[in-house]
């Protein structure tokens, strides 16, 4: 997902939405019509989909509505009484959501079950889910589950952000990050302290440096918001320093708030 874009879920089949499940960080789409998910999942780049197992999936389309190919593996599954229609058909979603040509072909997809269910040997189900969850997704859950992933999401956009600078290298990158999460905080601080203190001269310099450092790393929206406050205080326009400062803050915020999703994913390299 982009940085600044909303974390877009497609939620299928009988999970019972919670009345409230809003937020400003995403957007949910739900819907237990077959056709209606298919042409979602061609249509629209999804952040994460929760799958429903034990759906039956109606309107399915005519043979050869499916344009998609199912993928060998799931071409061989067959269909038996227990397998289920239901099986059946989110086998079909699956292929259509992994198409290598797919929008949606890297999306992360939980698989949502009903409490009694139990998966089958591991030689009937060939599909290898992101996570599995078992009903009611209540708000709380639903937000949790979607807070979870939205993390790993911005933090492997911060990785790959850096990782573009340093040609692919891991190790760099992760000295690179531990200099930021020890570094930015404390010039957060420094910055705040001298503009209470009125001595702008030194918010400038410290200022100067952070814009420096998200600038080399090309942390855009660090460095943009860095390079708006020092250039108010290099011209004395001291009425919006407050807001630049704050919306600095903000941004600097968003990246260290990932501090352990990101240095845990990269700590595996």
């Amino acid at each position: 997902m982009s940085l600044n874009s909303k974390f877009t879920v497609l939620i299928t089949g009988n999970i019972k939405m919670p009345p409230s499940s809003k937020h400003r960080s995403h957007n949910i789409i739900a819907t237990d019509k077959f056709t209606d998910i298919l042409m979602l999942i061609e249509t629209t780049r999804f952040d994460l989909i929760l799958l429903d197992l034990a759906a039956d999936y109606p309107d399915e389309p005519a043979p050869g509505q499916l344009r998609t190919p199912c993928l060998p593996s799931l071409e061989e599954i067959p269909k038996t009484a227990e397998s289920g229609l239901g099986r059946h058909r989110y086998v079909k979603l699956i292929s259509f959501i992994k198409n290598p040509f797919g929008i949606n072909n890297n999306t992360p997809i939980i698989a949502v079950m009903n409490p009694a269910e139990k998966l089958q040997e591991e030689s009937q189900h060939p599909i290898e889910f992101d996570d599995l969850v078992t009903k009611p997704i209540t708000e709380e859950r639903l937000n949790k589950i979607i807070g979870s992933w939205q993390t790993k999401a911005l933090a492997l956009d911060y990785i790959q952000i850096i990782l573009s600078r340093t040609k692919n290298n891991r190790p760099l990158t992760l000295t690179i990050f531990k200099k930021l999460f020890e570094e930015l905080p404390l010039q957060i601080v420094d910055i705040k302290k001298a503009l209470e203190d009125k001595h702008y001269a030194l918010a400038q310099e410290i200022t100067h440096k952070l814009n420096g450092s998200a600038s080399f790393c090309g942390l855009s929206d660090i460095q943009r918001s860095a390079s708006d406050l020092e250039k108010d205080l290099l011209a004395n326009k001291h009425a919006d320093i407050n807001q630049r400062f704050l919306t600095l803050e903000q941004y600097t915020l968003n990246l260290t708030c990932l501090q352990h999703a990101i240095l845990t994913n990269l700590g595996k390299c």
